[in-house]
């Protein structure tokens, strides 16, 4: 599991390994295999009790990108923490990612399914971002840290 973790962190771009959680007691692991028994997807998730609805910042950051910021609004009832969602490269945008995430929302919380309003994602990047609102159905999915 930490061969896979180390790969997904790389790929996200997650330099400081040290502070990322590893899977065992707090953090759960799903992964997606392929046909040919590889891993082509994963999520690291943990249960949560709050999240913050997003808003993009005004102001773009040094890449050009306007940066997802907690709202002033309070914290929002949640059940399920993405820490990190992946997918290979060369597999993305064939709704793998949905599929992982509706196997997470129907097996994180044993006999409930979880709603999507009560997931909150952690430092989404920017096609994270875009999968989030698309997933979740609105622009001010949750994020937690």
């Amino acid at each position: 599991m930490e061969e896979v973790r180390e790969v997904v962190d790389i790929d996200l771009g997650i330099t400081d390994r040290n502070q990322s959680p590893v899977p065992g007691k707090d953090l759960q692991a799903f992964l997606y295999i392929s046909n040919a028994n590889k891993v082509i997807a994963a999520a690291f998730v943990e249960h949560i009790e709050k999240g913050y609805p997003c808003v993009s910042g005004h102001e773009p950051d040094e890449t050009g990108k306007a940066p997802l910021l907690k709202s002033d609004d309070a914290p929002m009832k949640a059940v399920c923490g993405i820490s990190r969602l992946w997918v290979f490269k060369q597999c993305r945008r064939k709704k793998i990612a949905s599929r992982l995430m509706d196997c997470v929302r129907a097996n994180l919380v044993f006999g409930c399914t979880i709603s999507k309003v009560k997931i909150a994602f952690s430092d989404p990047t920017e096609n994270g971002r875009m999968f989030a609102q698309t997933y979740c159905g609105t622009p001010n999915f949750l994020i937690y840290r």
